[in-house]
């Protein structure tokens, strides 16, 4: 297997990006969609989340995006630091997950944010665990 990159987020990338993210969500287990958003909507959100500076990273095979991690600085404070993480299933259980994270985390910081909200479902446990390991701690459940 080609070794995995972890780049900061680039446009020229949003076709592969929107793959990965139509294939994650049409698992409907892992993120909070069950369909990637058009890939024009997908593009001009990316594309404000870096010509912002704000942190997005992909993970990388070649030229192929295999997993994102980013948090959307959002103009409401109340929603200024969640964030979405993913990655296609034949490269879980590699450290994608850890090196992404720490990534967006050390961007966050530098993009001013305090705190960062990631979303999981309970069934997730390795993102759970992921998360638990970043000192991320459970602030309620929604049912």
């Amino acid at each position: 297997m080609d070794e995995i990159e972890i780049v900061y987020g680039d446009i020229k990338f949003i076709h592969s990006f929107h793959k990965a993210l139509s294939y994650v969500a049409s698992e409907r287990i892992y993120i909070e969609m069950i369909e990637a958003p058009p890939v024009e909507k997908v593009a001009e959100f990316q594309e404000n989340l870096i010509l912002k500076n704000g942190p997005v990273f992909y993970a990388m095979r070649g030229s192929e995006v295999v997993g994102w991690c980013d948090v959307f600085p959002e103009s409401n404070p109340r929603q200024s630091h969640r964030g979405g993480l993913g990655i296609l299933p034949e490269y879980r259980g590699l450290g994608i997950g850890s090196r992404l994270l720490e990534k967006v985390i050390e961007k966050a910081k530098e993009f001013g944010l305090e705190k960062i909200e990631l979303h999981v479902y309970t069934s997730n446990k390795p993102a759970v665990a992921l998360y638990r390991k970043f000192g991320f701690e459970e602030e309620g459940l929604i049912s």
